[in-house]
């Protein structure tokens, strides 16, 4: 249940903040001390593009073949510029940072921030593709399999702040292409790592990955085991106020052991018949099984076991002709057993009971597109996806108390969509589409309109301009739908879902420029109707803090971004990115206590390579990140921030790599809560470890590390 409440709070804690503005602001002298020396740039027009940009459920190529590219080259070029989407080389900026797996090479794009078990672009949750190809899994879900995945296996990825209905999803997008060829000319190539953690206790990561490639049919296959124990301490304070005037001072102090294993693996396939004919197949899967025991001192005594296993299938058939129609099919299944056991002694009385918890999930979608190649540099694509879910959910109570609750919620989605492109000579690009979509539950049946629209404006080459405009539907997930109530913190927090949650109407706006090659701004806003959040309440008639999903009126916000990446010779290579954003919440419905909020907040990023010595492929890392205060609901959250450092060295003629780190220095990245407002008083700590890592990976086979000097455009075609 802790986990559950860690998704209420942005990842952000306080820290030793004098320490971490004399890194930045040296920094940042440093970078306005050296000149720019970019070399000449130029704009490079061309009629198709073999790379891909992410979709749902289609190939790229199927999707901007018809739309010319801007490339962008200086001195160290960092971006192509394709229609509304940005193409970076990936790992060209991850290869000195010790990057393991593809979750943690994504925090290196530019603007893209972690929250949570998602990532965030422009202020809002970012979509994730993997070759062009959208998973139906949820974000922790989704995390975990990036997690499994190699970083040596990334190509490119490509960024797309409002992405087009023909992308079958809507919002921001990242599009991760991996490799499927070879490198050194044989066709299998692969390797090993072997991963050590300590936190408080340790965690272990063995990872075996293999790429085969030959002729027409490329394969590729990886398996992930993780095991060890986690560690947490939480102390919590209440000042509970009843309505018959009484007031109580709850104070508890929680710390929990967890134990456990996990496999994660993965397998795709593809024969190419001949250009842009294919036929695909993927299918991953995972399980999980954990057991958490929960102490509890204070004016709360008691204990609680958790058990829990998870199990994971997802398998994806796609398939794509040369004359521009592509077709697929996927299904997941998902099942998550719990069992818990609590016994405790709360101010209010003794909690002892046992029940058994569990929720199956099963999901079928299915679509059908096709782009067309028109006169005079237009383009038009269409297509139509369903989607249909079956959700389970089960309570049953052993033991302590009585209580059987069932709930089957099923889930329909149709869509239809059609879009068109045009490009004019190289300097405008337009890329807009319209959906229509069908919504139907036990709940709601509704038809909604999502119309796209992406501008790209070339005022001169090396100065880039790209505008979008984009709404959307957010959809609670199935948990917080149902009327299931568990408890947590010695049966003092209710967790209970809300069966007329309303969805979120989102509309987002953006701008972006990317000035002299590798300079990045942006800026944008959001406005969230309806916006829902899961914030806790004192109950006034009981001693129970309630957590449960309301309906905000709205949130919005505004921000602005700046990325400046910067190489001081061959020694240093540095990025900054600062960010400022103005952030307002309303809910006139909250219990008997509406709010009003609004607050602006700073975040300052810099990450930093040192390159030691060339000759041995030594590297130091130090990454820090700082924010001022912020809120959410009638949470207040203090200032944040964390320092990384990280070793990193190649040898063995670069086929082995050993990476060293220590996260989080001064164990300051806890999230600490606390609320006072109108009358609801509650104030949370909670502890975090120093990590301290190291990681072997052995390349073997045609695995050979290659030294680009700018993008690789060798698979484009003029």
């Amino acid at each position: 249940m802790l986990r559950t409440m860690k998704r209420l709070f942005i990842k952000r804690t306080n820290m030793k903040i004098g320490l971490l503005f004399l890194l930045f602001i040296s920094s940042a002298k440093g970078l306005a001390q050296v000149k720019s020396n970019s070399a000449s740039t130029k704009t490079d027009s061309l009629s198709t593009m073999k790379d891909s940009l992410s979709t749902d459920s289609l190939s790229m190529e199927r999707m901007v073949y018809d739309i010319p590219e801007v490339m962008v080259k200086g001195e160290r070029p960092i971006a192509v510029v394709h229609g509304s989407a940005i193409t970076y080389d990936l790992p060209r900026l991850i290869e000195k940072k010790g990057v393991d797996n593809v979750y943690d090479a994504i925090k290196e794009l530019p603007g893209v921030t972690e929250s949570g078990s998602s990532y965030q672009l422009a202020g809002r949750k970012v979509n994730i593709a993997i070759n062009g190809k959208v998973m139906t899994l949820n974000e922790e879900q989704l995390a975990q399999l990036l997690k499994s995945m190699p970083a040596s296996r990334l190509k490119k990825a490509d960024v797309m702040y409002s992405a087009p209905a023909k992308t079958q999803v809507r919002g921001a997008l990242i599009n991760l292409e991996l490799k499927k060829e070879t490198t050194g000319g044989q066709p299998l190539e692969g390797e090993v790592n072997l991963a050590y953690n300590q936190e408080h206790y340790a965690m272990f990561d063995e990872r075996a990955s293999v790429l085969y490639h030959k002729d027409k049919f490329s394969l590729d296959a990886f398996y992930l085991h993780s095991h060890g124990k986690k560690y947490g301490i939480r102390d919590e304070e209440s000042h509970h106020s009843l309505k018959d005037g009484t007031m109580h001072d709850i104070t508890m102090h929680q710390s929990n052991k967890t134990k456990r294993f996990g496999h994660d693996y993965r397998l795709g396939a593809e024969y190419d018949f001949a250009d842009n004919h294919s036929l695909s197949f993927s299918y991953q899967g995972s399980y999980g099984n954990s057991d958490t025991d929960y102490k509890f001192a204070g004016n709360i005594i008691g204990n609680t076991l958790l058990h829990s296993k998870t199990w994971l299938h997802n398998a994806r058939l796609d398939y794509q002709t040369p004359f521009g129609l592509s077709a697929g099919i996927e299904t997941t299944y998902y099942h998550n057993p719990e069992t818990q056991d609590l016994n405790s002694k709360l101010p209010s009385g003794d909690v002892n009971f046992s029940v058994d918890n569990n929720q199956k999930v099963n999901v079928w979608r299915y679509y059908l597109s096709m782009e067309k190649q028109l006169k005079n540099n237009w383009s038009i694509n269409y297509g139509a996806w369903y989607k249909q879910s079956l959700n389970h959910s089960m309570q049953k109570y052993i033991s302590g108390a009585e209580g059987y609750s069932y709930i089957r919620q099923k889930e329909d989605i149709a869509n239809i969509y059609v879009g068109v492109g045009k490009n004019w000579k190289n300097k405008l690009i337009l890329d807009a589409s319209i959906a229509a979509e069908y919504y139907h539950s036990v709940v709601w049946e509704k038809w909604n309109v999502y119309p796209t629209l992406n501008l790209t404006y070339v005022h001169q080459p090396g100065n880039i301009w790209v505008l979008g405009f984009s709404n959307k539907r957010i959809y609670p997930d199935y948990w917080e739908m149902n009327n299931i109530t568990v408890y947590a913190n010695g049966g003092y927090d209710e967790i209970t879902g809300n069966p007329y949650i309303k969805p979120i109407n989102c509309y987002h706006t953006q701008l972006v420029w990317i000035l002299k090659n590798k300079y990045q701004f942006a800026a944008w806003f959001n406005y969230n109707d309806n916006y829902f959040i899961q914030v806790p309440y004192q109950h006034p008639e009981r001693l129970n803090l309630v957590f449960k999903s309301i309906n905000f009126n709205y949130q919005q916000q505004a921000g602005v971004q700046v990325v400046v990446p910067h190489k001081f010779g061959n020694w240093l290579d540095a990025k900054l990115t600062l960010t400022g954003v103005w952030m307002h919440e309303k809910c006139e419905d909250f219990y008997e206590i509406p709010f009003n909020r609004a607050i602006f907040l700073g975040i300052a990023k810099m990450s930093n390579v040192i390159t030691l010595s060339e000759a041995h492929n030594l590297s130091f890392t130090i990454d820090g990140m700082i924010h001022s205060n912020s809120l959410q609901g009638i949470y207040d959250l203090p200032a944040a921030g964390k320092l990384d450092l990280g070793l990193r060295w190649q040898f063995w003629k670069k086929q082995a790599t050993l990476h060293a780190f220590c996260k989080d220095i001064f164990e300051t990245s806890a999230i600490n809560p606390h609320i006072d407002y109108k009358g609801q008083k509650l104030d949370m700590d909670f502890a975090c470890f120093r990590q301290l890592g190291i990681s072997l990976t052995i390349k073997f086979g045609g695995y050979k590390e290659k030294k680009h000097k700018e993008v690789d455009t060798s698979r484009f075609r003029n």
